[in-house]
């Protein structure tokens, strides 16, 4: 049970510094730690830590959201299902172009879904905010596929450099 709560707390912080700390920031404002954080969580520790943290992370998004409560969590565990598919059955190695493979799927398909979600919620008048496809999104969307890129190479070198020197175990996939 305690290592739920901090699971809980995890969550809570990352969603705080997602939208409190990094948005405040011009050039990491496009920056989707959340996500990058999921599928690194999932690639890892395997899809039940990112379903749980999934569940969280959509919980505590859904507070600051336009989106009725509840669908940041179908998002996040619409997009875990894929990449988990993806990496169970296509991409079966844990290998740095594997890595930015899947966070680049996974930004992609949360985008997908974003203005999907978006679109069905203001068409079945649950919402009033509908995302229109302009260029301002669209390079939003491009500087967001950069920044995950740039932010799971990070934590996968500092993974793989720390996994070399300190024996951790954690790295290894069974």
């Amino acid at each position: 049970m305690i290592k739920y709560l901090y699971y809980l707390f995890l969550s809570f912080f990352l969603v705080l510094i997602q939208q409190s700390v990094l948005s405040a920031f011009g050039v990491l404002s496009d920056l989707n730690l959340l996500l990058v954080f999921l599928i690194f969580v999932t690639i890892i520790w395997g899809f039940n830590l990112g379903f749980i943290f999934a569940i969280f992370i959509g919980l505590f998004l859904s507070v600051y959201s336009f989106l009725p409560i509840g669908s940041f969590i179908v998002i996040f565990l619409l997009v875990l299902l894929l990449v988990n598919f993806l990496y169970k059955n296509i991409f079966i190695n844990l290998s740095f172009n594997t890595s930015l493979i899947l966070i680049s799927l996974s930004t992609l398909f949360y985008f997908i879904f974003i203005v999907l979600f978006s679109f069905l919620f203001y068409l079945f008048n649950l919402s009033n905010i509908y995302i229109t496809m302009d260029r301002l999104l669209l390079d939003s969307f491009v500087k967001q596929i950069i920044l995950n890129l740039s932010l799971m190479a990070l934590i996968f070198i500092i993974a793989k450099i720390t996994y070399k020197r300190l024996n951790l175990a954690f790295l290894i996939k069974t």
